[in-house]
């Protein structure tokens, strides 16, 4: 039997709520024990840590500073735990761990080290920048889970666009019931932590407003929790729908408050590849989301769900209100949007992708 291949995830933290988050718990979860040994490298210790499958071992580091004796310190026991357990693989999410894990990657000797990418690089400041560039050319390859990602940073950061390997997101297709039903009153939720300006969740308060005469009994809906939050409330209020808008807070059945709500939304300024949205679409919600990063290649316009400029409170209300008031037209992008997902998105497809390029990459 040939040896298995041993892949060392690294990231800042693995809490139970993200989407990376999210997509990394699932590799750990589904990637074939034949073939594969996953292992887990954090790099926060002290902060919240989803569970984790039994056979995954856990190396638990302290580097809460890349420039630091304590980041090398640590570099060496990463470096021990890669020639303990044979590791072939390192493959690194978020900034910190992906500057950290390459470099002690590539000291260590690992032959193959992977940087992904899950955004459209809205973290981006001049330290963070300069960081990555010189962290890049000891990538063997980069994973993005979208065209529109990938053509950022190739873009951006001067890299060479077969260098990527674009692999869209996985979801449990099992986990959400595909619900024709609407509640009534019709409910708009949009589901997303209120921790990033990025995510909008004013302009879903906005548009709100735009269409309140139009869509009067309707209960639109945030799901998620953060600092944004009092500020976002505050607004309600300002505009005079707090009556309208419910702040859900975090939530762990998300597939029980999708089932029966009309539209899902999602607002973001700056969207790899949206969870909430395939979440949204699996559960028989009509999508309506900003046309930008990989929203652009998860919907298409007038097919599956609606597109409306970015930060565009009129037209996002407009779409929304066209998706409420006309049931038919909801109906049917919502019967191809959970179609797509399942033909397409499930975690099936998105980890037999992975296994192609670690098994290819190694060869």
């Amino acid at each position: 039997m040939s040896k298995r291949v041993g892949i060392l995830y690294c990231i800042d933290s693995l809490p139970p709520t993200g989407g990376t988050e999210q997509q990394l718990a699932g590799l750990l979860e589904r990637l074939d024990r034949d073939g594969f040994s996953p292992h887990l490298c954090t790099l926060r210790p002290g902060q919240p840590l989803r569970e984790l499958p039994a056979d995954v071992p856990h190396l638990s580091l302290d580097v809460s500073k890349l420039l630091s004796g304590q980041a090398w310190r640590e570099s060496r026991r990463f470096a021990a735990y890669v020639r303990e357990h044979g590791i072939d693989v390192v493959q690194t999410f978020f900034q910190d761990a992906t500057v950290f894990g390459l470099w002690a990657a590539r000291l260590a000797g690992v032959p193959i080290r992977l940087a992904s990418f899950r955004d459209l690089g809205f973290w981006r400041t001049p330290r963070v920048e300069f960081l990555m560039r010189r962290s890049y050319p000891l990538a063997t390859a980069f994973v993005v889970n979208s065209a529109a990602v990938r053509d950022h940073f190739a873009a951006a950061d001067g890299l060479d666009p077969r260098r990527f390997h674009v692999i869209p997101n996985g979801l449990d297709v099992t986990a959400f019931t595909y619900d024709s039903g609407r509640d009534e009153p019709p409910r708009v939720v949009q589901v997303g932590n209120l921790n990033r300006e990025v995510k909008r969740g004013d302009l879903f308060i906005r548009a709100c407003r735009e269409v309140a005469d139009q869509c009067p009994d309707t209960r639109w809906q945030l799901v998620g929790d953060g600092e944004l939050r009092p500020a976002y409330e505050a607004l309600a209020r300002e505009l005079g729908v707090a009556d309208r808008v419910e702040f859900l807070g975090r939530r762990a059945d998300v597939a029980a408050v999708l089932r029966g709500a009309a539209v899902g939304v999602n607002c973001s300024d700056s969207e790899g590849f949206s969870n909430a949205v395939l979440e949204s679409m699996l559960a028989g919600c009509a999508v309506a989301a900003t046309a930008n990063g990989g929203n652009s290649e998860l919907i298409a316009d007038g097919q599956d769900g609606l597109l409306v400029p970015v930060g565009d409170a009129a037209a996002l209300g407009q779409a929304v209100a066209r998706l409420v008031n006309d049931t038919e037209l909801a109906m049917r992008l919502a019967r191809r949007a959970r179609e797509r997902v399942e033909r397409e998105f499930a975690w099936e497809t998105c980890v037999s992708r992975h296994q192609e390029i670690y098994h290819g990459l190694c060869r």
